[in-house]
């Protein structure tokens, strides 16, 4: 068994977690006649993957579908980690060698987990790594000249995404080709929904050598916190951004013929729902409202409309809603920013330069007083509603 297993990205589903069993290898058996130790078994650890396994240009999308393809051959029943066993002592070589250690690479934002759901780590920074399963001891004096059994377990790996910016929106807003426009990202792109069935990651270059993660993030259905359509596969990834950025889409939103057409405003507040319902403390973090399509008839009237309700018609307008519609917990966004995705590429490159201006802004106001606890989205962030680019 290869010592090492680096990630690459495979074509076909994305797989974000995974079952695995692991087991570190048998202790080698001790030879008595001459006070021989047999060696340790392997260990089996996993381990973030190197930078330079990172900076492969095949390896541009974290995700554990690699490791089922290529490490586990597609197979669940082949889902087995095992540290190499440990060498016997014998009368020519009377301490036995050591077991290879199984090391397997994984990508940053990985959690393991016991399957009772404790936590045994998480493995967020490059090159960090964990023992899963310990080798077992070499055959000697105390165990009767006999080699121990290895540890064994099975750990769940779960991966959520680690970004700094998350993008969220109901399909066909947009996101997907904000992102191609903004970074290196080579997302695909149609104009019908759920393009984006795996979360893209894209770069944000500066030329003073600042780089920003953004994830495009598979598109929200009503219902996402039941688990409806991408579900907690989705929403698991909101979890690590440190800013999450809204895309609308300023004519509004229509999954199907058969779906309630959806305005800019309720489109808002049912992502805001949606979010909160998974977990409430997400529409604390700070966030942007992106208003997309602007290049579109009648869309500087809408985006009028939007910011009035976004601001002092708030209330009003979600007092028309549906009950089970309406946030509880408001999300607080600092900016509404227009732009152009597809046509206008400086409002892309304003919004680029202001989504690192207010990351930067919230981490000041964390970093401002060590003795206080950092405060975030809407109790540090007013709502900016008159600003933002205009097209050109």
């Amino acid at each position: 068994m290869a010592d090492t297993h680096r990630i690459r990205t495979p074509r076909g589903n994305w797989i974000d977690s995974l079952r695995v069993y692991c087991r570190g290898g048998h202790g080698g058996n001790g030879y008595k006649p001459r006070g021989g130790v047999g060696g340790k078994g392997g260990d089996v650890v996993f381990r973030v993957q190197t930078e330079k396994a990172r900076n492969n240009p095949k390896a541009t999308v974290p995700n554990l579908s690699a490791l089922f393809k290529n490490v586990f051959k597609s197979d669940p029943k082949k889902q087995r980690v095992i540290g190499g066993n440990g060498g016997h002592s014998a009368q020519d070589f009377i301490i036995g060698e050591p077991g290879t250690d199984t090391v397997l690479d994984v990508p940053p934002g990985i959690i393991l987990q016991t399957d009772e759901g404790k936590i045994i780590a998480e493995l967020n920074e490059m090159g960090t790594s964990v023992t899963v399963a310990k080798g077992g001891e070499g055959g000697g004096p105390n165990n009767a000249w006999i080699g121990s059994k290895g540890a064994s377990s099975h750990v769940r790996l779960d991966l959520k995404l680690i970004a700094d910016v998350g993008l969220v929106g109901f399909p066909n807003a947009g996101k997907s080709t904000l992102l191609k426009a903004i970074s290196r990202a080579r997302p695909k792109i149609a104009n019908y929904p759920f393009t984006t069935i795996r979360p893209n990651l894209g770069h944000l270059s500066f030329p003073d050598d600042r780089e920003i993660v953004m994830a495009d993030l598979p598109g929200l259905i009503e219902g996402a916190h039941y688990n409806v359509g991408m579900g907690h596969k989705f929403l698991k990834h909101v979890e690590r951004t440190k800013m999450i950025m809204f895309v609308i889409d300023v004519q509004g939103f229509q999954l199907n013929p058969n779906s309630q057409r959806r305005t800019p405003f309720e489109t808002v507040t049912l992502l805001n729902r949606e979010l909160e319902l998974y977990r409430s403390d997400l529409v604390e973090k700070p966030a942007l409202c992106l208003v997309n399509k602007m290049d579109t008839e009648g869309a500087e009237e809408k985006l009028e409309e939007l910011k009035e309700l976004l601001g002092k018609g708030y209330d009003e307008g979600v007092s028309l809603m549906d009950e089970d519609s309406r946030p509880r917990r408001r999300i607080t966004f600092d900016e509404v920013i227009p732009m152009s995705a597809k046509f206008s590429l400086p409002s892309v490159m304003t919004v680029k330069d202001k989504v690192r201006d207010w990351l930067d802004r919230h981490h000041d106001r964390d970093h401002f007083d060590q003795g206080q606890r950092p405060q975030i989205g809407g109790k540090l962030a007013r709502l900016n509603v008159d600003s933002g680019p205009r097209l050109v």
